[in-house]
């Protein structure tokens, strides 16, 4: 095996936020790489900031405290920003202070001072402390020095985490680990991501994201020990080839007068969805098409009328001769927990009501159905089991067992498998933090066999880190030759949206994939979104997001 990494972490203080102190930890466990330096700014002031910083910060006042109760209203797990001690975690490892020279804004090292870092013979450098920086310092550590960017790159200065975006309402934002430059035009994406922005309330937008991105550092770190320093520079220089500096909006802490004006918007936007929520029922429902030939026109598409107190969704088709069977997510209001169920309908149209197949007693969805070598199987999505559980038919369609479990304590939701060139292939959206959202990342697994909780990860996961198209919205089915992938865009809220893309490499060393249709809840006025597509033989399911008067008899 390759030598470990050495990795060197500048800090301005041993109390760390909670999302940096696990990115830290997830290197320290691993086996390719090493925390062999800290590098301590003693310049920064310790504890609670001085009456004298607390007044020179009067004029954002208000946005500290409107973050306080922003914090207590609205954010139900752990606090990604909380301050922790890292000492304990931190106490083996080399400690370096070194105060840095302050000029224009930017920070820089002394000859002396780079001397002794350089005498560590680290590979990367990790900026969680300090500020600015340039200079040699950049060029200390044999791949540079690596920080957190937060904000679309290509829109808003680095700064806030999430809280512009929540403010002027931006369906996602985003986050990066860069590569500092020499100025910033020069900075290198490492790895970004996208994730959905919480309309309500910036402190939540922002937990989903710092504990998403406190693993980004961890998956770069393996990536370099995989590929090597040469094919490592190479995809970054590739990836940030033609890059040009753009006209970024401010990210800056608001005013007083701002916080004021912000504080009501955001009431008002809350209030109207406590509106929404107290007189208005969302509901999913199905529409099918037999003999359809594009997925480009829906409006032709026929309602599966609903009942009042339920909703389908996430369609999953098996035709079996002369039947066609479409397997569904099943959710009454009552019991607030989701089931599977079968509903039959022939090569007409006709269909009958639904049949429960599978309950248990934690939430069921997004039931993948597959045949294999005669038999039937199902994957239905159960995150609050933390499993990925493999049933067969007994009997066909309405009685399954539990076969095996594929995967076991995982925060997995919309699970497939597809069988191509002799191996199973396993996609499935993870979040790796409890506290993250699960529907930005896509990971890939493969095996040669079906009937196994060995699967082996592949070297590009997350294969997909977007919330615009990372979550599955059905089975990867093949056309005209070609693999397609369905996924959801779940930017503008859950499920919005959904894309066939074009699978163009899939083996155990890349993937790439392209998008090659965009289907959106255009087509009716009631309609606001649409999230999973089945296609078997001649039939093409849909479900889709309408919104009704509760009082209302049907949907």
């Amino acid at each position: 095996m390759d030598p470990r990494l050495r990795v060197g972490v500048l800090l301005d203080s041993f109390f760390l936020p909670a999302w940096a102190l696990t990115a830290i930890e997830r290197i320290i466990r691993s086996n390719y790489a090493e925390l062999a330096l800290v590098i301590l700014n003693p310049s920064r002031p310790k504890g609670r900031p001085a009456l004298a910083a607390f007044w020179k910060n009067r004029s954002h006042w208000l946005y500290f405290a409107f973050s306080a109760i922003d914090k207590k209203l609205f954010l139900r797990r752990q606090d990604a920003s909380a301050r922790v001690d890292s000492s304990p975690v931190l106490s083996h490892i080399p400690i370096l202070r070194v105060k840095p020279v302050d000029e224009d804004g930017r920070q820089s090292f002394s000859v002396s001072d780079l001397e002794q870092i350089k005498s560590y013979q680290l590979d990367i450098l990790v900026k969680i402390g300090f500020g600015n920086l340039r200079g040699d310092i950049l060029f200390a550590a044999t791949y540079g020095v690596w920080e957190y960017r937060w904000g679309d790159p290509g829109k808003i200065e680095n700064g806030l985490t999430g809280f512009w975006e929540v403010v002027r309402k931006c369906p996602e934002t985003g986050a990066a680990l860069q590569q500092l430059g020499v100025d910033p035009e020069h900075d290198q994406i490492l790895f970004e991501s996208w994730f959905f922005t919480y309309p309500y309330s910036p402190a939540r937008s922002r937990n989903y994201i710092l504990w998403a991105a406190c693993s980004f550092l961890q998956r770069q770190v393996e990536r370099l020990h995989h590929l090597g320093g040469t094919r490592f520079l190479q995809e970054l220089k590739k990836r940030n080839a033609g890059e040009t500096p753009k006209r970024l909006e401010p990210n800056d802490i608001p005013s007083n007068l701002m916080v004021m004006w912000i504080m009501v918007k955001l009431l008002v936007r809350n209030l109207l969805e406590v509106y929404h929520r107290s007189f208005y029922q969302e509901q999913w429902g199905l529409l099918f098409d037999l003999g359809h030939t594009t997925e480009n026109d829906i409006s032709t598409f026929k309602k599966i009328p609903l009942p009042k107190n339920s909703f389908w969704a996430d369609p999953h088709v098996i035709y079996k001769e002369p039947n066609y069977y479409i397997f569904v997510e099943e959710y009454p209001y009552r019991t607030k927990r989701g089931h599977i169920s079968v509903i039959e309908m022939d090569c007409k149209g006709n269909y009958k009501q639904p049949i429960p197949v599978l309950q248990k007693d934690y939430h069921l969805s997004f039931p993948f159905v597959f045949e294999w070598l005669g038999h039937y199987y199902m994957i239905p999505e159960s995150a609050g089991n933390r499993t990925i559980d493999l049933y067969e038919c007994v009997h066909f369609p309405n009685q399954w067992q539990r076969k095996m479990t594929l995967m076991k304590d995982v925060k997995a939701v919309d699970t497939t498998l597809f069988f191509h060139q002799g191996k199973w292939w396993l996609f499935t959206a993870i979040a790796e933090q409890e506290a993250a959202a699960p529907q930005v990342e896509l990971f890939l697994f493969y095996s040669d066999e079906l009937f196994t909780d060995r699967w082996q990860a592949h070297p590009m996961n997350p294969i997909v880190s977007d919330v615009k198209r990372a979550r599955a919205a059905g089975s990867i089915f093949v056309k005209n030759g070609k693999l397609f992938r369905p996924s959801q865009d779940c930017s503008k809220g859950y499920g919005y949206s959904f894309d066939l893309n074009e699978i163009v490499v899939l083996s155990e060393t890349e993937y790439c994939e392209r998008r090659a249709t965009t289907i959106k809840p255009d087509w009716a006025e009631r309609i606001t979104a649409t999230h999973t597509y089945a296609n078997q033989g001649n039939l093409i399911v849909i479900d889709a997001l309408t919104r009704r008067l509760k009082w209302a008899k049907t949907a």
